[in-house]
């Protein structure tokens, strides 16, 4: 994700339009150079430190005019990297070793003498009472340090992706600070509009949805609208913005808060921008809290048999209900269980009024404290 700082946008103090780059004609191939040679410094410095790999960066941005472009690119690379304290003993337990043996042998001298000690002796003395190199002990002496972790993993994408997953990052920065989101989505096929739902679930988002003539419209709850937990659902918010981009035919608007003063601001969005999905078409997804669910509902042998298999439900065309999971037991009964994501105190009255009057009886609502977005509730 883009920090504020790299994000690239017009605001006439009304709108918001982010500057997207041009995939195609005038200016495309320095960019995807640009883009390649990021791509091969990240791949030329696994295994070396962190400082090395910013130092490589920094050199490779010099005077450019497009540094914020760079810059931006960089960040989008790093997320997508780890790094990691590489030494086999702890930093901190070498250096309490080296630390010890400094006190007990000052002062130390260069080279060293029949009475005092050096900084290479001491090494020694403490890689001894380690049982590793001196080369080890020096080279790991503040391995803990950001700037001197090492990239260990970095998954790879290609010079276009990049490009593409900027544009998108771009637009997911803006979500960040939304106060709320208004998503058209017409013309694309039932197993869509599922899948995008599913999305919203996943994501835990609170949203409303509205059945129209010739699809859906969503209401999608911004982080700004929290008075708790705004920094993770904010996250959730951007990184549903992939699912969306699924959809072959949508329009969003979304009302921010906006630079330091949070001025109100509006942002558009639909699909002829054009913008790319990294996301693949893969259905249902299911949270980390349903799957340890489903374990454990396993293990109970009570009789009753559950699925993931659960049809939209329309709720009276002012919503729909996708449950999570739906029940059977062996004498026929069944039943439906809705793991419920983000909330607050208004948004869960109105769902659970809208189900009364709509949904159906046999249904389980799983209500976490942990995700209440407001102070009190």
């Amino acid at each position: 994700m883009l920090t504020a700082d790299l994000v690239r946008v017009r605001d006439d103090g009304k709108t918001l339009t982010p500057r997207y780059l041009k995939l195609s004609g005038k200016g495309y191939d320095r960019m995807i150079a640009r883009a390649g040679d990021l791509l091969e410094l990240f791949g030329a410095h696994a295994g070396l430190r962190r400082s090395e790999l910013d130092e490589a960066i920094a050199d490779l941005v010099g005077d450019g005019t497009d540094h914020m472009l760079t810059k931006g690119l960089t960040k989008l690379l790093s997320d997508r990297a780890e790094f990691e304290t590489a030494s086999a003993i702890p930093p901190e337990t070498i250096r309490e070793a080296v630390f010890r043996h400094a006190a007990i042998h000052h002062p130390l001298v260069e080279g060293g003498d029949k009475i005092h000690k050096s900084r290479g002796e001491v090494l020694e003395l403490a890689a001894g009472e380690l049982g590793v190199s001196a080369e080890e002990i020096a080279d790991n002496l503040y391995g803990d340090l950001t700037a001197n972790q090492r990239l260990t993993r970095f998954k790879p994408l290609t010079a276009e992706g990049l490009l593409a997953r900027y544009n998108a990052a771009l637009a997911q920065s803006i979500l960040l600070r939304a106060t709320e989101l208004r998503i058209a989505v017409t013309g694309n096929s039932p197993a869509k509009h599922r899948q995008l739902f599913r999305y919203l679930k996943f994501h835990r988002l609170m949203h409303r949805v509205q059945r129209t003539a010739t699809g859906h419209e969503l209401v999608v709850d911004g982080p700004a609208s929290l008075l708790t937990s705004t920094s993770r659902y904010g996250l959730q918010m951007a990184i549903f913005l992939p699912a969306l981009l699924l959809c072959e035919d949508w329009e969003l608007e979304a009302e921010v808060l906006w630079g330091p003063e949070r001025s109100a601001r509006t942002f558009r969005l639909s699909s002829e921008a054009g913008l790319r999905s990294h996301y693949k078409e893969r259905g249902v997804y299911v949270t980390e809290e349903q799957e340890a669910f489903e374990r454990g509902f396993k293990k109970l042998d009570s009789g009753w048999t559950c699925s993931r298999r659960a049809r939209v439900i329309d709720l009276g065309g002012r919503d729909v209900l996708v449950p999570d999971l739906s029940f059977s037991h062996e004498d026929g009964r069944k039943a439906l269980l809705e793991i419920v994501g983000y909330w607050r105190r208004g948004w869960l009255e109105s769902k659970t009024r809208l189900l009364a009057e709509h949904g159906p009886p046999n249904l389980i609502l799983a209500v976490s404290d942990r995700l209440c977005g407001d102070e009190d509730a």
